[in-house]
């Protein structure tokens, strides 16, 4: 079990990890949903799916609406690689940026649940509002899949000096 908690990267555990685990307890303590606990094992299991999804909601959803607000400024992902290989600091900041933005959401996602619960007893079947839940995950993290590639392709143009 340290050996596992031990390759678990800063990153990781402040932006799935803990959100996960807050998202949890935060379901828990207001009656929205409650997760059972089988074991340390499946429980941080949960915490890191949940603060994935958690993550990608930041990620796919917040991110892209902050910078069509203008609230965030667009950033020059070119610069941004040139900037972080000479300042190390950066990329701190970075992380420490994500993880504000991963509270943002968690703190979003328990309101969206705890408003969501009645609309769900309103569906006429359970399974609706389950296939629908799952759709949406799918659609989150098919977005996010994309985003990735995107990034990849980026990196690798810049690189290569194109």
């Amino acid at each position: 079990m340290n050996d596992i908690l031990a390759k678990i990267s800063s990153y990781n555990l402040f932006n799935s990890l803990v959100p996960g685990a807050i998202l949890a307890g935060l379901l828990g303590s207001l009656d929205i949903y409650h997760f059972e606990s089988t074991s340390v094992v499946a429980d941080l299991v949960v915490y890191y799916f949940l603060g994935m999804i958690v993550s990608r909601v930041g990620s796919v959803i917040i991110d892209p609406l902050l910078k069509l607000l203008r609230i965030v400024p667009p950033r020059n992902y070119g610069g941004f690689i040139e900037a972080s290989a000479k300042d190390e600091k950066i990329l701190i900041l970075l992380e420490t940026g994500n993880m504000y933005r991963t509270v943002f959401a968690v703190l979003l996602l328990v309101v969206a649940a705890y408003n969501l619960r009645t609309v769900g007893t309103a569906l006429p079947s359970p399974a609706i509002a389950i296939n629908i839940g799952l759709l949406v995950l799918a659609a989150l993290f098919l977005v996010s899949y994309l985003k990735q590639n995107r990034y990849i392709s980026k990196r690798v143009e810049h690189h290569k000096g194109g």
